[in-house]
């Protein structure tokens, strides 16, 4: 009885792995179309990790074609998380690993506006990861300039940062 419930649960869990999971063994065995098509499948169902790997993949156009603006929403849109962890690792994406070039500061400014349209969320995370410098180059003015939105949208964290880390002089 006991193996029968094992056996039970094991395989309910395959039949139901999200889509992030599948996307990632399939990625794992080299089959990076079939990885996309579920990740793709996943941001459909609002999973944050699939948005996230679909998102870094078109940022850095890895066996898919390079498209700034995607990866920008997509990426944006798990700043609306608290895992910083995966906020410090977008940021280090576009902030460390972009040059100078035309195309990358566009790229970045996209990621910017994309944070701007995602609300009071992703601007607090943001502006916290400028403010402490957590992952990327510590910019105060930048921090404040997103704590500040995100602070007018009545978010209570980016009241007390506000006020915690002296942000009133930007």
């Amino acid at each position: 009885m006991f193996k029968l419930i094992i056996t039970t649960v094991a395989l309910t869990a395959l039949l139901y792995a999200n889509n992030y999971e599948k996307g990632d063994e399939a990625y794992e065995a080299g089959d990076i179309k079939k990885a996309i098509s579920f990740w793709k499948k996943g941001v459909k169902n609002g999973e944050v990790e699939s948005e996230f790997m679909l998102g870094f993949l078109y940022l850095r156009g890895d066996d898919i074609t390079p498209n700034s603006k995607k990866s920008a929403a997509l990426l944006a849109r798990t700043f609306n998380h608290y895992d910083e962890t995966l906020l410090i690792t977008i940021a280090i994406s576009y902030y460390k690993n972009m040059g100078n070039s035309v195309e990358d500061k566009l790229a970045i400014q996209q990621f910017e506006d994309a944070i701007d349209r995602e609300g009071k969320v992703a601007q607090y995370n943001l502006g916290m990861l400028f403010v402490t410098g957590s992952g990327i180059k510590k910019d105060l003015k930048k921090g404040a300039s997103l704590i500040k939105k995100s602070k007018k949208s009545n978010f209570s964290k980016a009241t007390k940062a506000w006020a915690k880390h002296g942000l009133s002089k930007y």
